[in-house]
């Protein structure tokens, strides 16, 4: 039988499609559909109204690129007609229900009479709901579809707040997911509203509908899913998720999330709050749901914020990424008013909540191969060996990570360029105490097999650098209790932190009360995981790569940034003033910096201000630049792109495009650094 479609044709087969909806507090779109517990079918007339072809398609596109703009998602398809099905909590029973409110049939699979379209309302942890989830699964197009769905949906009182389209390789049909509220209340659909946008859909098209039920798993039953064979399960709220295919992939490390293998991740995630608070983790949990909670742990009421006892007099000018942790960076107005940035608006980079220690109580542990075990207290580190100064600038490993995202979306802080700042540190060489206070000698480090000086912080992140690095007399490591000039603050590091010149952020580790010497490197996804490993821009995931074999970041790229004048900025004078900073890893300093506003044709070498007179191979800090160029007339009242670009003390210079230096994990982005701004002649 053929059934007629809003353009005049005709299909040569029944269209069908199928709707779902379910009513889950807190959802976000991308979460698999739910089914529900009973199964029917049904089998409805079609009724379409006919429409001129081209109103039609013409507004079936509008409502497209609306979804398109917000999905970045084109050429999909929709489907001829829908049914319905809901999962809705119950706060009496867990019986099925149809969707006039009437006790429901159950269908076994063999059965396929034709009934009106069933839903389940059973009982659920959650308080209320908040958001109902449409899931409309497409066969086969019909314009128009698009069109006529969202227009009923608003016209019946709703507010879609999300929308995610979706296609199934290898078919023609596609998944349309819909986030809806009732306008009147800001809540889920209740029972009666169900069953009005129920028949409103049933007039779409013809339907059929089948449903099926969450399974339901126990917490003990997801504590045996803890390893691949079995499949990997943890809890969120009152979901179940299997996330054996993302393990290798998490940002944080593989070793990490096990620790969550057959539990809840929800008290890590009181520590890692980021999770929440950025916005991408539960969606992306969502789409690894396999089922509910049957008996989900009650909530404890009145746990203490392991945030709670952070600095509470942060800078409001820093730009804050993140605030559980902390984690924010200068802005760019900020950075060229002193060398040595000041402690207020030092960039903020934490993985934990700040620790609060009490001086009197700190010891600092140092042991491993080839030393005597010691312990330090902080009146020794600052008595019993000589106070060193060291100025050194502290970049972020995924300092400008906004601008690889730009090529495709990588993991972490899409930081700007304000992820560094410099100061003076105060405090004692790493080699003096390694070597004065533990026995250490350059024969026993080679004849013992000790390769990496592995430093712990008392907020647990550990990270280890080369022993070379350690033991170089002119590497300038330090333990610094001083920060330009003043004691170190809690939010950088006291009483203690590792302080290593041209290399990583990472490896700066605050908090510090344990040093250990090692023949291997540190554990744990900061320095092991793929947190701070370099990948080719092929490399879209680490699943089947040792990421362990992966050489772990240390020092980094030579790098500049444009911070005056600003993106956007209007500019009216007849030349063009430029300034920034530039800076290298390994204690590199910076021979030239390079500026042009003609697309890379022709280039002003900058003058290199503060910084410039620093030894070229322990040049630690960050040098300022400044250039002037005269705009030509043929580029007044026009939009102008200001390019600048370093060169180091070893002649490496910076990649013109970030394209080719693209990573999962956003890290070491030193292209030349791009600002569009628009003269304006008087």
């Amino acid at each position: 039988m053929a059934y007629p479609c809003s353009y005049g044709t005709s299909f040569g087969k029944k269209c069908c499609c199928h709707l779902a909806a379910r009513l889950q507090s807190q959802v976000p779109i991308g979460a698999p559909s739910p089914a529900v517990g009973s199964r029917a079918t049904a089998s409805l007339a079609p009724s379409f109204s006919r429409r001129s072809r081209g109103k039609a398609f013409e507004k079936d596109q509008e409502h497209r690129q609306q979804l398109h703009r917000l999905l970045s998602l084109a050429g999909l398809s929709v489907a001829s007609g829908a049914g319905l099905f809901l999962l809705k909590k119950d706060s009496k029973n867990g019986a099925p229900i149809r969707c006039d409110g009437q006790p429901a049939t159950t269908k076994s699979a063999s059965t396929s009479k034709a009934v009106r379209c069933e839903a389940i309302v059973r009982q659920s942890s959650e308080a209320d709901s908040t958001t109902s989830i449409i899931t409309l699964l497409v066969e086969k197009d019909r314009p128009g579809l698009l069109a006529e769905t969202t227009d009923l949906l608003k016209s019946h009182g709703l507010d879609i707040r999300d929308a995610k389209i979706s296609t199934k390789e290898g078919t023609p049909n596609a998944q349309h997911i819909y986030s809806v509220q009732e306008k009147s209340s800001g809540k889920g659909l209740c029972r009666d509203k169900l069953e009005e946008i129920r028949k409103a859909l049933e007039g779409l098209g013809e339907v059929e509908c089948s449903a099926e039920s969450w399974p339901l798993y126990s917490r003990a039953e997801v504590a045996q899913h803890t390893t691949p064979e079995t499949g990997i399960w943890v809890t969120y709220k009152n979901g179940v998720y299997d996330i054996t295919k993302f393990v290798a992939n998490h940002p944080g490390g593989k070793d990490k999330i096990m620790l969550a293998a057959g539990k809840s991740i929800e008290p890590f995630w009181r520590i890692y709050q980021q999770h929440e608070g950025r916005g991408t983790a539960v969606p992306q949990l969502e789409r690894m749901r396999i089922g509910d909670l049957s008996d989900p742990q009650p909530m404890k009421g009145g746990d203490k914020d392991p945030y709670s006892t952070d600095p509470a007099d942060r800078h409001p000018g820093l730009i804050f990424h993140n605030v559980k942790p902390c984690n924010a960076e200068v802005p760019p107005e900020l950075v060229l008013d002193n060398w040595l940035t000041p402690n207020p608006v030092w960039f903020i980079r934490h993985h934990h909540p700040v620790p609060v220690v009490d001086p009197a109580k700190y010891r600092l542990q140092i042991d491993g191969v080839g030393v005597k075990p010691v312990t330090l207290t902080l009146e020794d580190l600052k008595t019993r060996f000589l106070k060193r100064e060291v100025v050194s600038t502290i970049q972020c490993g995924g300092n400008r990570r906004s601008e690889l995202d730009k090529i495709e979306k990588t993991s972490g802080i899409p930081w700007g360029s304000g992820a560094m700042s410099n100061a003076k540190w105060g405090g004692v060489y790493l080699r003096d105490v390694l070597m004065n206070c533990s026995g250490l000698s350059f024969e026993g480090v080679h004849e013992l097999g000790a390769k990496h000086v592995v430093c712990i912080g008392m907020d647990e992140m550990q990270a280890s650098i080369p022993i070379e690095k350690a033991l170089n007399p002119f590497g300038d490591v330090l333990l610094a209790y001083e920060m330009n000039g003043e004691l170190l603050p809690a939010e950088h590091g006291y009483p203690i932190r590792l302080i290593v010149p041209g290399v990583v952020g990472v490896r700066n580790v605050k908090w510090v009360d344990s040093i250990r010497l090692s023949a291997e490197e540190a554990e744990g996804p900061w320095q092991r995981g793929i947190a701070y490993k370099g990948f080719s821009p092929m490399q879209k995931d680490c699943t089947g790569v040792d990421v362990e074999k992966i050489l772990s970041m240390q020092e980094m790229p030579v790098q500049s940034s444009i911070v005056f004048p600003k993106p956007g900025a209007v500019v009216e004078l007849d030349d063009l003033e430029v300034k920034g900073w530039a800076w290298s890893g390994g204690g590199r300093s910076i021979v030239r910096v390079d500026v042009s506003i003609d697309n890379g044709k022709t280039w002003t070498t900058a003058e290199l201000k503060q910084g410039a007179e620093q030894t070229p191979n322990r040049a630690w800090a960050w040098t300022f630049w400044e250039a002037e160029l005269p705009i030509p007339d043929e580029m007044k009242n026009k939009e102008i792109t200001v390019l600048c670009r370093a060169t180091d003390s070893a002649y490496s210079t910076q990649p013109e495009s970030a394209a080719p230096i693209w990573n999962l994990r956003g890290l070491n982005c030193n292209c030349w650094h791009r600002v569009k701004v628009q003269h304006k002649d008087e």
